[in-house]
């Protein structure tokens, strides 16, 4: 069976799923490998809003 191919980004992938560079994405896989689920979870935490000015972590209390 051939389950890593579904588990693993190729840079082509990368940037076809995320509209990025393809340098971008070769940069990405070097440095986090090419695991789908971690290139995801570091994605899609890109596009979170940041904390407006003045807002505080209220469970830091």
């Amino acid at each position: 069976m051939s389950d890593t191919v579904d588990k693993e980004y190729t840079p082509s992938t990368l940037h076809d799923r995320y509209q990025i560079g393809l340098g971008e994405a070769k940069r990405l896989i070097n440095s986090f490998g090419s695991d789908r689920l971690e290139l995801d979870r570091l994605l899609g935490s890109r596009d979170r809003p940041l904390p407006q000015a003045g807002e505080q972590n209220l469970t830091a209390a």
